[in-house]
């Protein structure tokens, strides 16, 4: 597990301490909330950042194995829009973090490769390098495959604006099954253009064109990205441009309760009882539990009482942690792969949907080592560190869980539990095979993730690491605004407009904490204000850890490092 569990505060101990107030209170660090929390510190608002965890970070947190000899990031593999003038770069310039937080453009001719039965694709920048690709994988398809991308394309650059209505009513709104059938492809064409889709895990049949075009687009308008020093840096600095500007983040800080009264968000309760005051409160949790557990029924409305009752959650991850002992890039293995036992991607989706977890599990390799071979905490010289992520069923009754996995409770210990976990572990290592063959033999640590793990630990629903699923009814007009109909209160994340994913979240924080001001923080940014002052922000020297960094009150310091021993773990 990535993670440690939150200690608990006696009741007593939280009435007795005295009642804090800040101008604005954030639950969760993770990249949404810390970034909102950035902009209002740097704006001259007193900022509390609120995390149950120890670390801050979450989906962009990294964790440490082998006395920290071996470095792991939890969900940082590849981001979009993060050259000049994209919105990643925009949103940091804000904060003056774009020579703190760097990004690395990953191998311009082919960021990921795609591995199907009988096809391995390199996916490139720009369409239309990506359609002469597929055509050639694909030379007998080719009137099908043009007819395909240029609806994509259309509904997801917006390339000929008069055109673009007609494309998103006619096919932006369908399932992206039904434009490919529409355009003749085959079930191995089809993979390869669905291959990526584990990035926002949900079923193709229930994707519309639009969301899958526009997370295509995402990677293809500039390629993919990955941030020098792994995906820890981004908390880190975050962090620290909030401690410096008069906010506080504090970890191992569990909200139980935003406070309402008189109909207006005031403040928060922790965990143990302490109540902490504020004007304002940005809830950067899971969606459903904000309102759920966190706010209450009785101050929801009708309409999002119905709407939480159907609200349906992306599928979870199950993810195994490898580290090899020997260096990936002198065989010239790619950073980035999705690897598919078989073209049936809709039918992988469906099973897991059902409750059931094939015995051919997709999986999607990430490399640290060889995206960020210089920058990194991964692993010491001659060896290489793998995240293998795959998705599995949500179900607790799946996994033989019986009491709520936030409060622990041993689920970690229970035999079936164990024997599945191992299981599907194989799994994940059989399909990995396919692009390194001798994983198991060069393999000296292993450690796997399952969705309960998630849910533990980072309190989101059915342990979803994207949030709400991308139904059409959950997106554009349709997606959670940040403003609420509760005054005081607003939202961050990724179930939020803004969308999912490392650079979505990012945006959205900067887009909560303008609401939050009522000021157009991304005009101002644009004409290229920057309202932190850099002088500030704490220097860097060579053993800054970003990790340590990421531990409000830690030292920061770089752990020595010693030849690892081999070590595996269930």
């Amino acid at each position: 597990m990535t993670q440690t569990e939150t200690p608990r505060t006696s009741p007593d101990e939280g009435r007795h301490r005295a009642v804090e107030t800040w101008d604005v209170v954030v639950v969760g660090a993770g990249p949404g909330g810390l970034t909102c929390g950035a902009y209002l510190a740097a704006n001259g608002k007193r900022v509390l950042v609120l995390e149950a965890n120890q670390v801050v970070g979450g989906s962009t947190q990294v964790f440490r194995r082998a006395g920290n000899k071996f470095e792991f990031d939890v969900g940082t593999h590849y981001v979009g829009e993060c050259g000049p003038g994209g919105r990643m770069q925009t949103a940091l310039s804000g904060l003056a973090l774009t020579e703190r937080i760097k990004w690395l453009r990953q191998r311009p001719e082919g960021h990921c490769q795609i591995m199907v039965p009988g096809t391995t694709f390199q996916t490139p920048t720009g369409w239309d390098t990506y359609l002469d690709r597929l055509v050639a994988a694909f030379p007998e398809e080719e009137k099908g495959l043009r007819r395909c991308v240029k609806v994509m394309r259309t509904v997801a650059a917006g390339e000929r604006p008069m055109a673009r209505p007609f494309a998103l009513l006619r096919w932006g709104v369908r399932p992206i099954t039904t434009l490919m059938a529409a355009c003749g492809l085959s079930a191995d064409a089809q993979a390869v253009i669905l291959a990526e889709n584990g990035d926002y895990t949900w079923p193709p049949h229930r994707t519309p064109t639009a969301m899958h075009a526009g997370f295509l687009h995402h990677y293809l308008q500039a390629g993919a990205y990955y941030p020098r020093g792994g995906g820890q840096v981004i908390g880190a600095h975050l962090t620290d441009v909030i401690s410096t500007h008069g906010g506080r983040v504090r970890t191992k800080a569990r909200v139980d309760r935003i406070l309402i009264e008189d109909g207006r968000a005031v403040g928060v309760r922790l965990h143990g009882g302490e109540e902490i005051r504020a004007g304002a409160v940005v809830s950067a949790a899971d969606f459903k539990k904000t309102w759920a557990e966190l706010v209450g029924e009785q101050h929801l409305t009708r309409r999002l009482r119905r709407r939480l009752k159907s609200l349906e959650m992306t599928l979870p991850m199950f993810a195994v942690y490898v580290a090899l002992d020997v260096d990936l890039r002198e065989r010239g293995t790619p950073p980035l792969a999705w690897v598919w036992p078989t073209n049936d991607v809709d039918g992988y989706y469906r099973e897991v949907a059902a409750g059931r977890c094939p015995e051919l599990m997709p999986v999607g390799v990430s490399c640290p080592t060889a995206k960020d071979p210089e920058g990194t905490h991964s692993a010491p010289e001659g060896y290489s560190t793998l995240e293998l992520v795959s998705w599995a069923p949500k179900d607790h009754e799946f996994w033989n869980v019986t009491s709520e996995p936030t409060d622990g409770n041993g689920y970690g210990r229970d035999e079936r539990y164990l024997a599945l976990k191992d299981e599907l572990t194989q799994r994940v290592l059989d399909t990995a095979e396919l692009l390194i063959p001798d994983i198991r033999e060069r393999m000296v640590f292993c450690e796997a993730s399952t969705p309960i793990t998630q849910e533990r630990f980072t309190l989101t629903t059915d342990g979803s690491c994207y949030g709400i699923a991308p139904l059409l009814r959950n997106l554009g007009p349709f997606r959670p605004r940040v403003v609420t109909h509760i005054p005081g209160l607003y939202l961050a994340g990724g179930s939020t407009e803004h969308m999912f994913g490392i650079n979505a979240t990012i945006w959205g924080g900067m887009g909560t904490a303008a609401a939050v001001l009522g000021r157009d923080l991304v005009g101002e940014v644009r004409e290229g204000a920057v309202f932190v002052d850099e002088s500030r922000l704490t220097p860097l020297t060579d053993d800054f850890d970003p990790l340590l960094a990421s531990k409000p009150g830690s030292t920061i310091r770089r752990p020595a490092r010693r030849r690892p021993r081999a070590a595996v773990s269930g």
